[in-house]
């Protein structure tokens, strides 16, 4: 499990409940979505993340047809997150943790989750730019055999 790089709008899915509830499962929805074939889009062990430059890009009611919950009145779902790089998650679901630049599911590993808050919350501008002038893009999915530091 693996912390997940956010874009500037971000739709966040647990994978098992896309095997549950999304119609054909994970499988389906990689296709349907093409997120195989993304550079945007993000998966670790545990999410996905679909990526866009705006919310209202997203095809919502696409997601409900294929079997995913969203009530629009309260702007709310329990099977997905919508997290702005610049405005947070949208709303909160008990699965999911996010420090607007990496999202990561509860049950993540402690040492990816400390990477993910250590970039997001202490990292300087200076020190991301050394790190990629050495090769070393901070802003990936963070991977258990990460020595990104």
């Amino acid at each position: 499990m693996m912390p997940v790089y956010l874009d500037l709008a971000n739709l966040v899915f647990e994978k098992r409940l896309l095997d549950q509830k999304y119609t054909g499962g994970c499988d389906q929805f990689r296709l349907d979505w093409n997120t195989i074939n993304s550079e945007a889009n993000e998966e670790d062990d545990e999410l996905i993340s679909l990526a866009s430059m705006n919310m209202d890009e997203f095809e919502l009611d696409r997601l409900i047809e294929r079997g995913l919950e969203f009530n629009s009145d309260l702007q709310y779902s329990n099977d997905f997150v919508a997290i702005s790089r610049y405005g947070g998650a949208h709303w909160e679901a008990d699965w999911l943790n996010n420090n607007e630049i990496f999202a990561w599911h509860v049950n993540c590993d402690p040492k990816q989750k400390e990477r993910a808050v250590q970039i997001g919350e202490f990292m300087t501008m200076d020190k991301i730019q050394e790190l990629g002038d050495k090769g070393i893009n901070v802003f990936k999915t963070i991977k258990t055999d990460t020595n990104n530091s």
